[in-house]
């Protein structure tokens, strides 16, 4: 749950700018959130569309990077793990959900303006299988570091 995303070319794109501003956010409201005035509820809500912007931008800006990476790299296909009920199964915060649904459709729509197909995968082993050969083994990843037995 620390990458938002991963090429198979090894570029990571963590959460921890998501996250810290998330934490920045969370004590801006919770500061105004004490005042207990009506300027205080307005703020509040200010500083939540501040927020989805920020984070709109930064999905944006990912999505722009992935499609320029594929096309870089010549890929007619971009896939995502499905994601469906993660936040059940992984204890991800809905923030993490919500960043995930937000650039898979960047990317989606994006994608197709260059003819590239993007796809939902099972999540199963995909961190552990080879992205050139397709040889998956529990001991091609130790911990963010990859590497083909094969």
């Amino acid at each position: 749950m620390n990458t938002l995303a991963v090429t198979s070319t090894g570029t990571f794109w963590t959460g921890d700018e998501f996250d810290h501003w998330r934490r920045e956010y969370e004590k801006r409201r919770g500061s105004l959130q004490q005042c207990g005035t009506r300027w205080a509820h307005e703020n509040i809500q200010s500083v939540g569309r501040k927020e989805e912007g920020r984070f709109k931008l930064m999905l944006h800006r990912i999505s722009n990077e992935l499609i320029a990476e594929a096309r870089e790299n010549g890929c007619t296909v971009i896939a995502f793990e499905d994601l469906t009920d993660i936040r059940d199964r992984s204890g991800a915060s809905w923030g993490h959900k919500w960043a995930f649904d937000c650039l898979y459709e960047y990317v989606e729509y994006k994608a197709e303006e260059h003819g590239i197909t993007v796809e939902q995968v099972d999540p199963e082993n995909t961190s552990r299988r080879c992205s050139h050969c397709g040889f998956t083994h529990p001991d091609n990843r130790n911990g963010e570091e990859f590497e083909c037995l094969k």
